[in-house]
């Protein structure tokens, strides 16, 4: 009985491992639990994926409604930010107002006395000069206080800084008419020079050119205060006097443009200083409290169209034509450059934003296509647009961007980074099913990493067989 045990182990021996998979019952089986396995596996992930999907549409919806909500939020911010006045975006007597930014304070960004406005080289922020406060400071263009250049009791002290104008090469030339000159700064703020001048009441600069204005009448200077020539009320020639000098332009081509105040005028000039053309305004102020007032209508439409009361500042736009704001008409005159001809005249009094109160300077933002002037008495500066100014066709979209992206900058990032966090999710849980479902086409209950290449060399190996 021994030996019939020994002989059936040793038949048992003699059978190797590659036999008994060989077997057609054994592979028959095998094959049948690996069907039957992947079947139940199979309809395992067919009800999780349907569990995955309600999900991913839940969590889809709930998406779709934070970034709706997040996009009425901002909507509803920047139209509670935006101050009061004429609608945005909405033209009333030829203005197009955009922003205002006031003073009137004890805060840091409060200004008491703007007594002119310029915008900075790149066209992003503005400067403005704040008398009552010794003292400039910048904004962006819309209204965030960036920067203060205060007193500092050295060289370069600002005590009452009264005009200011920035080259295109980022220069400052700031104008202290009590102090009787002109100081000039690099794009740093570095101190360059001082030139002194007697009441300095205007200044203008392009690379190449400064130019001073004063009671009297103006000089010509290099960009970095070397003297080039003057034209004053000593002048023999009558189109060279002048009687308060309170605005002055440069265009491209270094023509020079010299607003008379009080004389209620213009003059244009070439780069060497010849005058082109003189465009009368209206009568002069100097003549007496009535001036005009018993002239006749028809006459004075004949011989002054623009027909102003005090010109106080003057700027060029992008498109060839020249604008003049007047403290005492409410209204900025616009001007053909090339020969002086009337255009149109557009604006009108109120205290309201989009209206004028005794405004005393303008001037133009080629890269915004946009104006901006200062009111003293209101502690208020405007950035406004008038149609037909832009020689920039794209200037328009990025001003109108510009107020969209500042308002909606943080709750777009918002937006995106949680779209950016669904996409990722929705590819790592992609990644994840297809690597589930390969195991479970290997060999039930092995979902490791190495079970396909495991079924891989079993198949090799029965075909081999």
């Amino acid at each position: 009985m021994m030996e019939k045990s020994r002989d059936m182990s040793q038949t048992n021996e003699a059978v190797s491992p590659e036999e008994k998979v060989s077997s057609p019952d054994v592979a028959s089986k095998t094959s049948l639990d690996l069907e039957n396995a992947t079947v139940l596996r199979a309809t395992s992930s067919n009800t999780d994926d349907k569990a995955i999907r309600r999900t991913r549409t839940v969590a889809t919806i709930i998406l779709i409604i934070l970034i709706l909500l997040i996009l009425a939020a901002c909507t509803m911010m920047f139209s509670l930010l935006r101050p009061g006045g004429i609608g945005v975006g909405t033209q009333h007597a030829g203005i197009t107002w955009v922003r205002s930014i006031y003073g009137h304070g004890t805060t840091l960004d409060g200004m008491i006395n703007p007594s002119s406005v310029t915008f900075a080289a790149d066209g992003n922020s503005l400067w403005v000069t704040d008398s009552s406060r010794h003292r400039v400071v910048q904004y962006d263009i819309n209204g965030r206080l960036l920067r203060i250049v205060n007193a500092d009791r050295q060289e370069n002290e600002l005590i009452f800084p009264t005009r200011i104008t920035v080259s295109p090469q980022g220069w400052f030339y700031i104008a202290e008419a009590t102090y009787n000159r002109v100081q000039i700064f690099d794009e740093n703020f570095e101190h360059q020079t001082t030139i002194p001048i007697e009441n300095p009441t205007a200044v203008a600069a392009n690379n190449d050119m400064l130019l001073i204005g004063s009671r009297r009448g103006f000089a010509a200077f290099t960009y970095d205060g070397g003297p080039i020539g003057m034209h004053d009320a000593a002048s023999e020639d009558e189109i060279n006097r002048f009687d308060y000098v309170h605005s002055l332009a440069i265009d491209d081509n270094n023509n020079m443009f010299v607003l008379d105040s009080f004389g209620n005028r213009f003059v244009k000039y070439d780069s060497d200083g010849v005058p082109q053309y003189e465009v009368l305004l209206g009568h002069p102020g100097n003549e007496g409290i009535r001036g005009g007032m018993d002239a006749d209508a028809a006459e004075l439409a004949a011989d002054f169209p623009a027909n102003l009361q005090l010109p106080q500042g003057l700027t060029l736009d992008g498109n060839g034509r020249l604008y003049i704001i007047d403290m005492f008409d409410f209204s900025v005159a616009v001007f053909n450059v090339d020969d002086g001809s009337f255009i149109k005249k557009v604006g009108t009094q109120g205290l309201q934003d989009g209206s004028f109160h005794n405004p005393n300077c303008i001037e133009y933002n080629p890269q915004m296509d946009m104006f901006a002037s200062a009111e003293a008495t209101l502690g208020r500066v405007q950035l406004f647009v008038i149609d037909g100014s832009g020689g920039d066709p794209f200037s328009q979209l990025r001003r109108q961007l510009n107020d969209l992206l500042r308002a909606c900058c943080i709750p777009l990032i918002i937006i995106l980074i949680i779209i950016a966090a669904y996409l990722i999710s929705r590819y790592l849980s992609k990644k994840r099913r297809e690597k589930e479902l390969t195991a479970a086409l290997v060999e039930p209950g092995d979902t490791s990493e190495g079970a396909a290449d495991a079924v891989d060399t079993d198949s090799t190996k029965e075909q081999q067989t």
